[in-house]
């Protein structure tokens, strides 16, 4: 463990052999699980993972910040200080300090008030259906939310859950007493640490809104302006009636300037907290306007965020996504796939596509075989990986992408690739003609079309081997060229599934034409440690 306040080397190896020593003393009990709790209320945001190199680092740190983030709070990172090294989403580190390290103007305290929190905690309670009692403290009231919020069949709800309100109640400022929990700690892993970093951000986000749901409230706006821009018509020209429309809950964002933001400052909720929330920029202007929206939910099923489409023809982007905020973070996110959950329960076969209509027009051509969830443009991540094996069991069922049927889906496809290769199932693709997307598929041949192109899978990791083997051997002209692709080819087939290997010997053999023998050795060479 490094000393108090020193910096660590940049180099990832050795912060993550940093924290899986720290995962171990948490296994074997020697850091008791109430430690890792206590750190999770500070630093949490950044993942089980790097909580650990927090604390590993600086054991007193209390708020933790990149300094982009101190200079917006109005403070500066002293010069000279050493950055506590935290790893990246993309690879590599980045340095974050505690408030320790900074100076400048003095940062809010949160809300004092255990009465003014169990008020919050049993609206809440309430909104959910479920029992508040006048004796329930606000652990009781945070534990039972808790638990209604946590995924059914979840494995160690119970401990999932009183770990969620420990985290949630000291991130309101109450001093909650630290909960007994087993020792030693054998179930302590990244798995269920972030698992429970994630229900506490969505259930502190819940209690945190100033008058009830900002998200909702926004969601209500868009619905019931529908009416009254293109959208209706549009989208029922594409193949999606009205009943659809309405079952998927699609509104629109009229194309004022700032129309959502005054409607929710009129109904009591800050410019602040709109902005914070996503729905309006600095400065006072709505984030979406003259969009078909579609709502996406977190895994209990609240309005985490939208994407919105603009009409064909009109200015920026085809899709927009809202800003990362503490409830929506787009790569843990997957559009539909809370509307999808019971038909994944019951054994549909996932679907991946790109957009929220291209989800809605598989759910209508598969009947209830297939299941669609959407990345809404953002590139395929571990994190929704996971969500979707939370719903479903991924090593039955598989997974099954249908991006674009065009050279950026199949490369949208393959890039994918490093996420997808975790699934234990078969993981397939549909082959989608004329470069067609599923909404395009459905508009131009209708149900039947799209059901087709569903049935006709290939596997993926065929495509992925296949590329990497153009890419580095080209036309292959030369003996040269196909021992490139060979060994790029092979570096491939050795990170998948084992029970992929026969098939991919076979299919690379032919293609190159070289000996299996060859392609064996070659893989052997690339699988060896």
């Amino acid at each position: 463990m490094t000393s108090e306040g020193s910096a660590m080397p940049e180099d990832t190896s050795v912060l993550r052999d940093l924290a899986g020593h720290q995962a171990a003393r948490l296994h074997d009990g020697t850091l008791p699980w109430a430690w890792w709790l206590e750190h999770a209320a500070r630093h949490g945001r950044y993942g089980f993972t790097n909580t650990l190199l927090i604390a590993a680092q600086w054991r007193a740190a209390t708020d933790v910040r990149s300094y982009a983030e101190w200079q917006a709070a109005g403070r500066q990172v002293r010069r000279g200080e050493a950055g506590i090294r935290v790893l990246a989403r993309g690879g590599g580190t980045r340095p974050v300090f505690d408030v320790a390290q900074t100076a400048g103007l003095p940062l809010p305290r949160p809300e004092p008030g255990e009465a003014r929190i169990w008020e919050r905690l049993a609206a809440e309670a309430a909104r959910c259906g479920l029992p508040v009692r006048a004796d329930d403290g606000p652990d009781a009231l945070a534990h039972r939310l808790a638990l209604d919020l946590a995924p059914r069949g979840l494995p160690r709800a119970d401990l999932v859950a009183r770990s969620v309100a420990f985290v949630v109640l000291a991130r309101l400022g109450l001093e909650p007493p630290p909960p007994a929990f087993p020792s030693p700690a054998d179930w302590a892993d990244d798995r269920l640490g972030d698992t429970v970093l994630r229900l506490a951000r969505i259930l502190h986000a819940r209690l945190t809104d100033p008058s009830g749901d900002l998200m909702s409230a926004a969601h209500r706006f868009f619905r019931a302006r529908v009416r009254d821009g293109w959208v209706p018509g549009y989208l029922a020209e594409r193949g999606f009636a009205r009943g659809v429309q309405r079952r998927w809950q699609i509104g629109y964002a009229p194309a004022g300037r700032r129309d959502l933001l005054d409607h929710l400052l009129g109904l009591g909720h800050t410019e602040q907290a709109v902005v914070a929330a996503g729905l309006a920029r600095p400065g006072g202007r709505d984030t979406f306007r003259d969009r078909a929206m579609f709502a996406i939910r977190a895994e209990g099923g609240a309005v985490a965020g939208f994407i919105g489409r603009r009409r064909d023809g009109g200015t920026g982007p085809k899709y927009l996504n809202g800003p990362n905020t503490s409830l929506f973070r787009k790569g843990e996110l997957l559009y539909g796939l809370h509307e999808a959950s019971g038909r994944l329960a019951e054994g549909a076969r996932p679907v991946l596509v790109e957009g929220p209509l291209d989800a809605i027009a598989v759910d209508l051509a598969a009947a209830r075989g297939h299941a669609a969830v959407a990345t809404c443009g953002v590139a395929v991540t571990p994190a929704q990986v996971a969500a979707l094996a939370r719903a479903c069991d991924l090593e039955r069922a598989g997974l099954l992408v249908a991006l674009d049927g065009d050279a950026a889906g199949r490369s949208a496809a393959v890039r994918a690739w490093p996420a997808l290769a975790a699934v234990p199932g078969p993981v397939d693709t549909a082959v989608l003609p004329g470069g067609r997307d599923p909404a395009q598929l459905l508009h131009e041949g209708g149900r039947a079309a799209v059901r087709a192109a569903l049935r006709s899978p290939g596997r993926l990791l065929d495509l992925v081997v296949d590329d990497a083997a153009s890419r580095a051997g080209g036309p292959l002209q030369t003996n040269e060229a196909r021992l490139s692709a060979l060994r790029a080819a092979v570096a491939v087939i050795a990170a998948a599934r084992p029970a992929e290997a026969a098939r991919q010997v076979v299919r690379l053999a032919a293609r190159l034409d070289v000996p299996p023998a060859l392609v064996t050795a070659e893989l052997l060479t690339a699988a060896a440690p």
